[in-house]
């Protein structure tokens, strides 16, 4: 036996004591009793070599010594040698031709295997690549020894005890990281040993696994929930409301991580996300909402599926879909409302997308048999949502097409189109696709052309053209935000009059402000014009002129009827002209009134109330063109009526102040979910205006309160899920509050924290993670929405707002560090684990930088504390293997979870 050996004259009185032993044949306890005349006090034997002193004497002859290896063994249980050393030793006997001595040597490692650990803090981190080295030897004597059988079927034993076992297999794994030279060497042996073996050999499985060896190699488990969950559903609807026109991309990739959050797999996925965009399409029937979820559901969706599955994963989408058929309610819900089959649009715009082909198609359709009280509609109708919304697909590809032509070629009948569009739902439905098909920003640009072709001039086609244009394009601003259809440095006309003068809830205006826009010259013609109750206009006119001076014409007038100058009948005769035959007049002319009792004294707001009430009146003019285009301005103007929100108004719980309290309000759309499983509209939309109104800590306290009085275990898990979805409003403000407001005065105010009780402390613990894990995705990725929320949070900070998130997370974790007192175990205690236990459970691409935030200590103090709560898997993927402080805290801590589970073994046997 080759073996290094350390020449000191402390090796020299070990070895001709180990002489002595043997010539007088010492029993293994008088050896021990005698060592330790020679062992300096607390002294390891692996300073002298000591295992490697027995073992060279062990196997001097042709079969191995039993009484000096009984030395050995005694060594060992007295913690004279390390386990490491003696495995160290054992892997580098090379003489394999000595049969006995090989075999003698093998069952000496079958006795150590049970109580293999290290306890000084020296050995910890030799002990992997001891380990590993170990399972090297046994694959060289399985290639080496082929033709004794009883020494392979002792090796093969032994390698498949190695590799059944997770503490082994954890310290595999990080030897692979410490030491790249000697897995290399392994799994060299791994591909040349498997070459010989069959695929169905237990063996090879086990050769196949110790190859391929890596942190993943002990998967975590999954908590599978009962379909349909709540999940993806109420985050649509919370995602949706507040962000329509978010990307394809970006969806998918929250999906993903949802994906991986949940444990679904692609079907389950798929299935959720198309189960949702129905439900919410459902939920919002013959509403003006109906358009956009409708473009959602079958226009947005396959394309959603096609960037998750790709064009290879048929099957997946099939069995989704069959998964969807058993929630057959809502499909026959859907197909009554829209008297046609929601489910064969839905698979018609799958096969557009090359998801699937019609054969299967066919099959699906034979599987769906609606109840014979649902009657369909065969005919080529389009009087269902489904069948409209595809209609309006090419619809919106030739209004693009038609606004990319030269102005003055198509000035008539793009006039004529545009009257079109305006009848009807036909604007809301067009919106509706060029939103979902990332469109929206592209019909923008196109109507800014033609709005700034036809700025000037009197005449009739041009200045309706105008006029059409401006309101579509307000209302666009309106409904979505300038933000998410203007370019911020545009210096068109309508894009100035925007950022100047128009009415947004989230961005007020001065009305003194707009007052100087104007030109008194240009005013006071203006007012000449309209007290004499004339409408039209001169043809040299310039647009942008009246519009930036109307705000001074109706200051002018407010003045002056407040004064007694005017009275109510002069005051109609001027409104009755403003809004004659141009509709952008009259909405100029609201939006400065709106902006003025938005800061007007409640005393001061009855008289431009009935300012606007007046603008709103039908105009006499009897044109079809102008109808379609005052119920446009009708409708804007009301939405900046209810946008400054007026006392004076009746309230809704849409807007953002309302007479019910906001905790009730909460209150009541979070029963309402929890009861049906699934998140309304309104509600959706009640969760913004109630984080707007009272902000995201009082929104995360108020949400977790209501998740806390759940009962039972299945609504506690939609409790979860809904509460994750509500957290969406804004995921990244929402979790700084959390981690840095919420939490710590939750666990450590002795009235709430007594009330933590599992299985709530645990559904805490999951909803954290969720939130952290989302954050960290919403940070990384460029905000789509204005980050107007996340930039107060910045301000006076250091640093990123992921290092922000991370140095949250961080000091969360320090109180929990610092609040771990030995022999106390508390509900504190509990939460810190199972936070860390479900960061552990989601491998994604941010887990790492994540869970680099847990101090080791505090992860150390909780293994001593909770130790039957830990398992091998968990340590394993809590560290980083990939640096050396991490693998020695892996080590450390996996061989004090060894050390506890040999205890328990132990008391079990005594």
């Amino acid at each position: 036996m080759v073996m290094e050996t350390k020449t000191t004259s402390k090796t020299s009185c070990l070895k001709a004591l180990l002489l002595k032993a043997w010539r007088e044949r010492w029993t293994d306890l008088q050896w021990g009793i005698n060592i330790k005349t020679v062992l300096p006090r607390g002294v390891s034997g692996d300073v002298y070599n000591l295992a490697d002193c027995i073992l060279q004497q062990a196997v001097v002859g042709a079969g191995a010594n039993q009484l000096v290896l009984s030395y050995l063994r005694h060594s060992l249980s007295a913690q004279l040698v390390s386990h490491a050393a003696v495995l160290q030793r054992l892997s580098k006997y090379n003489q394999l031709s000595k049969v006995h001595c090989v075999f003698s040597l093998l069952e000496f490692l079958e006795g150590m295997l049970p109580g293999v650990t290290c306890c000084g803090k020296a050995e910890e981190t030799v002990l992997a690549t001891a380990v590993l080295s170990i399972a090297c030897w046994l694959l060289t004597i399985l290639l080496q020894c082929k033709g004794t059988a009883h020494l392979t079927q002792k090796a093969s034993f032994l390698l498949t005890t190695l590799m059944n076992d997770d503490f082994y297999v954890s310290m595999m794994c990080l030897a692979r990281y410490s030491d790249p030279e000697l897995f290399t060497e392994t799994n060299r042996k791994c591909i040349e040993l498997r070459a010989s073996l069959s695929d169905s050999d237990d063996l090879s499985k086990c050769i196949k696994k110790l190859e391929n060896i890596d942190v993943n190699i002990l998967s975590l488990p999954i908590n599978s929930e009962k379909w349909p969950g709540a999940l993806i559903q109420c985050w649509l609807e919370v995602k949706l409301v507040g962000n329509p026109g978010a990307s394809t991309n970006s969806l998918a990739e929250q999906l993903r991580l949802f994906q991986k959050l949940k444990g679904f797999d692609g079907p389950r996925l798929f299935a959720e996300l198309m189960r949702g965009s129905l439900l919410a399409l459902y939920d919002v029937n013959q509403t003006s909402h109906e358009s956009q979820w409708g473009a959602f559901a079958f226009l947005k969706v396959p394309h959603i599926l096609l960037e998750l599955a790709g064009k290879n994963d048929s099957n997946s989408i099939v069995s989704a879909i069959e998964l969807m058929l058993q929630h057959s309610p809502l499909l026959d819900a859907m197909d009554a409302n829209s008297s046609c089959s929601s489910l064969e649009c839905l698979l018609g715009e799958l096969v557009k997308a090359r998801l699937i082909t019609e054969v299967q198609v066919k099959h699906l359709l034979e599987k769906r048999k609606p109840p014979a009280s649902v009657k369909l509609d065969t005919a080529p109708a389009t009087a269902g949502i489904p069948k409209v919304i595809i209609c309006a697909e090419p619809t919106l590809a030739g209004i693009l097409k038609t606004l990319s032509t030269d102005y003055h070629k198509i000035q008539d009948p793009l006039l004529g189109m545009l009257h079109q569009v305006l009848t009807g739902k036909s604007f809301e439905l067009i919106l509706a696709v060029a939103t979902v098909q990332g469109q929206l920003r592209i019909l923008v640009t196109r109507l800014i052309r033609f709005n700034e072709c036809s700025k000037s001039g009197g005449d009739k086609a041009r200045a309706q053209l105008f006029d059409i244009s401006f309101l579509m394009l307000v209302a666009i601003v309106q409904n979505y935000g300038a933000n998410a259809v203007l370019d911020p440095d545009g210096e068109s006309l309508f894009e100035q009059w925007v950022k100047s003068c128009m009415v947004e809830r989230q961005r007020p205006k001065a009305p003194e402000q707009l007052l100087r826009l104007g030109d008194p010259d240009t005013i006071e013609m203006l007012l000449q014009q309209f007290n004499a109750g004339e409408s039209d206009f001169k043809p040299n006119i310039k647009w942008q002129d009246v519009l930036f001076n109307i705000p001074g014409v109706m200051h002018e007038v407010l003045v002056a009827w407040e004064q007694g100058a005017l009275v109510p009948s002069d005051v109609k005769r001027i409104l009755d002209a403003v809004r004659g035959r141009m509709c952008s007049l009259p909405l100029a002319a609201a939006a400065w009134l709106c902006a003025y009792m938005r800061t007007a004294p409640q005393e001061n707001l009855l008289k431009p109330v009935n300012m606007v009430q007046q603008l709103l009146a039908p105009p006499a003019a009897e044109e079809d063109s102008l109808r379609e285009r005052w119920q446009l301005t009708c409708e804007i103007i009301r939405k900046m009526q209810r946008d400054v929100q007026l006392p004076l108004q009746t309230k809704s719980s849409h807007h953002l102040i309302s007479r019910q309290p906001a905790i009730e309000q909460l209150h009541a759309a979070w029963s309402r979910a929890i009861r049906r499983g699934w998140l309304d509209h309104s509600s959706a939309k009640t969760l913004h205006c109630l984080l707007d109104t009272a902000g995201p800590r009082w929104l995360v306290s108020a949400v977790i309160q209501e998740m806390l009085k759940l009962r039972y275990r299945d609504q506690l898990q939609r409790g979860v899920d809904l509460a994750l979805a509500a957290f969406h409003v804004d995921i990244r403000a929402c979790t700084l509050e959390l981690l840095s407001h919420v939490l710590p005065q939750m666990l450590y105010n002795d009235l709430q924290a007594d009330s933590l009780m599992e299985p709530h402390l645990i559904a805490l613990a999951y909803l954290t993670s969720y939130c952290v894990y989302t954050a960290f995705d919403a940070f990384s990725e460029e905000p789509e929405e204005p980050m107007a929320k996340v930039a107060r949070l910045n301000e006076g900070e250091d640093g990123t707002l992921i290092e922000q998130l991370i140095s949250a997370l961080r000091q969360l974790m320090t109180i929990f560090e610092d609040g771990i007192q030995e022999g106390y175990i508390t509900q504190q205690t509990y939460f810190a684990f199972y936070l860390i236990k479900s960061l552990v459970e989601v491998k994604v691409n941010s887990a790492s930088a994540l869970l680099a935030a847990i101090p080791s200590a505090l992860v150390t103090d909780l293994l001593r504390t909770l130790p039957e709560l830990f398992t091998y898997p968990i340590l394993l993927h809590l560290h980083d293997v990939f640096n050396t402080h991490g693998r020695n805290n892996m080590a450390k801590d996996l061989c004090i979870l060894r050390n506890y589970h040999l205890r328990n073994v132990s008391q079990e046997n005594n």
